[in-house]
C-alpha cells in the first residue's frame, strides 16, 4: 500500500478509531429529536409553558358580575321608636354589568393567553435551535477529527518513506527529519481537536439537561448539502408560522380590546339594593326598600375620551409594531437563505472539480517527491492544501446546516 492509500484508508476508518465504530448521521430525525428533548427539558421552554397556563387561568378569571355588597345598620333610640321603625337595618346591593363589558374583557384575556401560546412556541423553538447547532459543532468537531486522524496517518506514511528514501547511500535524512517534525505537529493538533471535541460534547449536554459527561457517538455530517428552501416562499409564510409575529398581532386583538374597555367604561353604572328594616325585640320586619343607583360618568366625560384615544393610539402603535417586526424577520430569512445556498454551493463546488484537481495535484506531487523530482515543500502543500479543501467542504456543509436551523427557528413548519 502506498502513502496515498494510506490515506484514503484513513479516511475511510478514522471514525471508527476514534470511537470504536460508534456512530450516526446529523439528519433531520435525528435534528428533529433533539429539538424536542431540547423543548421538553430546557427551562425557558418550561417557563414559557407556565406562562401560557397562567394567561388560561386569567381567562377562567374573567368575571361577569362584581362582589355582592351587603351591609347592617343599629338605631339607637328611645324603645318606642325603635319599635315603631326597627332598630336593625340590612342592607344589600348588586351592580349590574355593563354592557359589552364583559365580552370586551374575555376578548382581551383570551388574546393574551393566545400570545402567550405563541411565545411559548418560541421558547420551544430556540431551545430546540441552541440544542440542534450545539450538535453541528460536534459533527464537525468529529469530521474535523477524521481527516485530521487521516493526515496523521498520511504523515506517519510519509516519515516511512523518508526513512527508506534516507537509507539509500545517495540520500539525505533532511526530509525525514522534517516529516519527523510535521507529523509531531499533526499529532498535537489532533490531539487539540480531540479535547475540542469533548467541550462541545458537555455543552450539548449542558443544553439538552443531560449529565456533563454523557457520552456521545460520532456524529455525521450529511455528505452533500440538503435543498435550500425559496426565499420568497419562507418570507410569504412570517405572518402565520413565526411566533413572534403571531404574538405581535395578538397583542393587537389585546389593545382591540382595551379600546372597548375604555369605551364601555363611559356608559352609566347601575346597581340595584334592598334595605329592610325590622325590631329586634320580636324579629319583625318594620319595612322593606327596594332602590336603583346609577352613577353619573357624564362629568368625567372628558378623561373617558382621553382613555379611548389613548387606548386606540396604542392598537394603532401594536399594528406597526407588527409589521416592523415582520420586516425584520424578512430581512433575518432571506439573510439565512441567502447563507444556505452559497454555503451549499460552496460544498458541491469543494466536493467536485477544486478536490478533483486539488487531489489529481497531490498524487502527481507525491509520486514526484518519492522519485526525488519534487522537494518536501512541494509535498507538503499539496497535502495541506488537499486537507484544507476537504475540511472547508465540511465546514460549508455544517455552515448551511446551522443557516437551515435559524430558518426552521424563524419560520417553522408546523
Amino acid at each position: 500500500m502506498n502513502s496515498y492509500q494510506h490515506l484514503l484508508a484513513g479516511l475511510a476508518v478514522a471514525g471508527s478509531l476514534l470511537h470504536a465504530g460508534e456512530s450516526r448521521l446529523l439528519n433531520d430525525g435525528l435534528l428533529s429529536g433533539l429539538r424536542s428533548e431540547a423543548a421538553r427539558s430546557h427551562p425557558a421552554a418550561v417557563a414559557g409553558k407556565y406562562k401560557a397556563q397562567a394567561a388560561a387561568h386569567e381567562v377562567r378569571g374573567v368575571r361577569l358580575w362584581n362582589d355582592p355588597m351587603i351591609g347592617v345598620g343599629f338605631m339607637g333610640a328611645k324603645e318606642m321608636m325603635r319599635a315603631d321603625d326597627g332598630d336593625v337595618m340590612i342592607g344589600f346591593e348588586q351592580a349590574l354589568p355593563k354592557p359589552g363589558m364583559f365580552a370586551a374583557e374575555r376578548a382581551k384575556m383570551e388574546a393574551m393567553h393566545r400570545a402567550e401560546i405563541a411565545n411559548s412556541g418560541n421558547a420551544a423553538l430556540s431551545a430546540g435551535a441552541e440544542a440542534a447547532r450545539a450538535a453541528i459543532e460536534l459533527a464537525l468537531a468529529d469530521e474535523s477529527i477524521t481527516l485530521q486522524q487521516a493526515q496523521v496517518d498520511w504523515m506517519a506514511a510519509m516519515v516511512d518513506n523518508a526513512k527508506q528514501m534516507a537509507a539509500d547511500p545517495m540520500g539525505s535524512s533532511t526530509d525525514a527529519l522534517r516529516m519527523e517534525t510535521e507529523l509531531a505537529k499533526e499529532q498535537q493538533m489532533l490531539d487539540a481537536a480531540r479535547r475540542s471535541r469533548e467541550g462541545y460534547a458537555r455543552l450539548l449536554n449542558i443544553t439538552l439537561g443531560r449529565p456533563l459527561d454523557s457520552p456521545w457517538p460520532v456524529l455525521k455530517l450529511p455528505a452533500s448539502p440538503p435543498p435550500v428552501p425559496v426565499a420568497s416562499a419562507e418570507v410569504a409564510r412570517i405572518p402565520h408560522a413565526n411566533p413572534k409575529v403571531r404574538s405581535m398581532k395578538e397583542m393587537v386583538s389585546a389593545a382591540n380590546a382595551d379600546a372597548r374597555i375604555a369605551d364601555r367604561e363611559r356608559l352609566p353604572e347601575v346597581a340595584v339594593g334592598v334595605d329592610t328594616k325590622l325590631y329586634s325585640e320580636t324579629g319583625d320586619i318594620r319595612s322593606t326598600t327596594l332602590g336603583v343607583k346609577l352613577s353619573l360618568p357624564w362629568f368625567n366625560d372628558p378623561a373617558y375620551k382621553a382613555k379611548i384615544d389613548a387606548a386606540k393610539s396604542r392598537e394603532l402603535a401594536a399594528a406597526s409594531d407588527v409589521e416592523t417586526m415582520r420586516r425584520e424577520i424578512a430581512g433575518m430569512v432571506t439573510m439565512a437563505a441567502t447563507e444556505a445556498a452559497n454555503a451549499a454551493a460552496q460544498a458541491r463546488a469543494y466536493s467536485g472539480e477544486i478536490h478533483d484537481r486539488a487531489l489529481k495535484a497531490s498524487q502527481t506531487t507525491e509520486a514526484a517527491w518519492i522519485s526525488s523530482k519534487a522537494p518536501l515543500t512541494d509535498l507538503l502543500d499539496s497535502a495541506r492544501t488537499l486537507y484544507a479543501i476537504r475540511l472547508e467542504q465540511r465546514r460549508m456543509i455544517a455552515m448551511q446546516l446551522a443557516a437551515l436551523e435559524q430558518l426552521h427557528t424563524l419560520v417553522p413548519n408546523r
